[in-house]
């Protein structure tokens, strides 16, 4: 028993016409009448009843037929992953800095050496993110804290530097120019990120290291993108603590003023890369771990 000849009687179980199997299948009427009773001998049962109606399937003919089709569809499956084998997919979890900023040129390198591995990159907090990642939902998430996490490998490969921003106007030139202390930048109007975000963390122990409550703070709006900060604030809407290296261009262009965070603790934080240590990683994966720990 062939699988060619498997394949001839499911068509003619599914269409009861001989001339109509060998159409479809390209063959002549007699190979499909010479398949089908080498079958039947082969089993010793007969498949199909002829009538002057036409064809009627027996008892073991449907049993054959769907046994037929779950082999059928198992070997096409077993063939299809070596003819159109599945592409290979690294999705990467990043937190909003990473993700804008940080992750470009890494993505930009792996592809160079591996240019037919597809990479994808899903944008969340990083608590979230490490959820995903510790979930086997991502493969790999470049976050801007770490947790306790006991799925999860945190590896350091950034440093990122907090500053002060505020629209460029005569009022902040001048305040700019006083170099005033964090207990008088946090009287102005504030503009802070999401709950789970690393920024609003470090914005928390920045803030109580210089004993000021957040409750305190003249919050006018909580907004989880960078970029609406930013122009929130450039359109002088409020002030925010952000990463140096996401407004660099709005300050250098002279539409952000950047404060510099003098002797305050908590004004630098690594950026992680993190893994899932429980599950077995392909070598494409590993591959892309050692670029970025090597970078």
């Amino acid at each position: 028993m062939e699988f060619k000849h498997l394949e001839i009687f499911t068509e003619l179980v599914e269409n009861l016409s001989f001339s109509t199997t060998a159409a479809n299948l390209n063959i002549s009427q007699p190979t499909v009448s010479l398949v089908i009773r080498n079958l039947e001998k082969e089993l010793n049962t007969p498949l199909f009843i002829r009538t002057t109606r036409g064809l009627k399937i027996t008892e073991a003919g449907t049993n054959l037929y769907s046994q037929a089709k779950e082999l059928l569809a198992q070997r096409k499956k077993v063939v299809d992953q070596f003819i159109y084998p599945p592409k290979k997919i690294i999705t990467i979890g990043a937190s909003t800095i990473p993700a804008g900023y940080i992750i470009s040129s890494t993505v930009k390198k792996f592809k160079e050496k591996n240019p037919d591995i597809l990479v994808r990159i899903e944008e969340k907090n990083s608590l979230e993110t490490i959820k995903k990642v510790s979930s086997n939902l991502v493969d790999v998430g470049i976050v801007g804290m770490k947790t306790g996490d006991e799925n999860c490998e945190f590896k350091p490969i950034y440093k990122d530097e907090f500053v002060f921003i505020t629209a460029n106007t005569p009022y902040y030139q001048k305040l700019q120019k006083t170099k005033p202390s964090l207990k008088r930048l946090a009287e102005e109007p504030f503009i802070i990120r999401e709950c789970g975000s690393a920024v609003k963390q470090n914005m928390e122990l920045i803030l109580k290291n210089e004993n000021i409550d957040i409750e305190s703070l003249n919050i006018t709006a909580s907004i989880n993108d960078t970029e609406v900060i930013k122009q929130l604030a450039a359109q002088g809407l409020g002030t925010s603590f952000i990463s140096k290296i996401a407004v660099e261009d709005m300050v250098k262009n002279k539409k952000l003023l950047a404060f510099e965070l003098e002797n305050i603790p908590h004004k630098y934080r690594n950026i992680y890369l993190v893994w899932n240590k429980k599950i077995t990683r392909s070598s494409y994966l590993q591959d892309f771990l050692d670029c970025v720990l090597k970078d």
